[in-house]
């Protein structure tokens, strides 16, 4: 009977050796997600955020040289000033979840879209207020998809640190008379 039972408890812990490694892997799993894995539609988040940033960089930057109006000039510079620091940030946490600029986990390569070279070769095309006035609007319909954009991602998304950063990031409003 002694023996039977020594027998039956080797079993018992043979069995649950297994189940003790694997939680001991479970407990372990969540260090490594948090700096290289992240869910598709955070990291999407992420490269959404990081292109859009550049595209309104590139188009401040030609604002800032061509702007006819002081206000648009110092409303460009100040965009350029703003997401540069927002983009680094972002590209930052991309690092740190293992996101290459060339495309990483199914992103799309963190470099302009086709849609924004052509938007930046028909701004370039303007001058004077026509260009100032092109400029702000696409600034206007940048910012709020960009405000949408973060907003998402401050409210559902499953990072926290990326979540936070997204609501700390949220673009703030800038109003230049034009």
């Amino acid at each position: 009977m002694q023996k039977r039972t020594l027998v039956l408890i080797l079993l018992a812990s043979a069995m649950s050796l297994p189940i003790a490694l694997v939680v001991a892997v479970d407990t372990a799993r969540p260090a490594l997600a948090d700096q290289a894995e992240l869910p598709g539609p955070d990291t999407q988040f992420l490269a959404k955020a990081i292109i859009s940033g550049r595209n309104e960089i590139e188009l401040s930057q030609v604002a800032a040289s061509k702007a006819s109006q002081a206000e648009v000039k110092h409303f460009a510079e100040q965009m350029v000033r703003d997401h540069a620091a927002a983009n680094d940030k972002l590209v930052k946490e991309a690092d740190r979840h293992k996101i290459k600029t060339t495309g990483t986990y199914g992103t799309p390569p963190l470099e302009p879209t086709e849609q924004a070279r052509m938007t930046k070769q028909q701004l370039e095309a303007l001058s004077g207020t026509q260009f100032d006035k092109a400029y702000m609007q696409r600034m206007i319909q940048d910012h709020m998809e960009a405000v949408a954009l973060f907003q998402e991602q401050a409210k559902n998304g499953k990072d926290k640190q990326l979540d936070d950063l997204a609501a700390a990031t949220l673009p703030t409003p800038h109003h230049p008379s034009v």
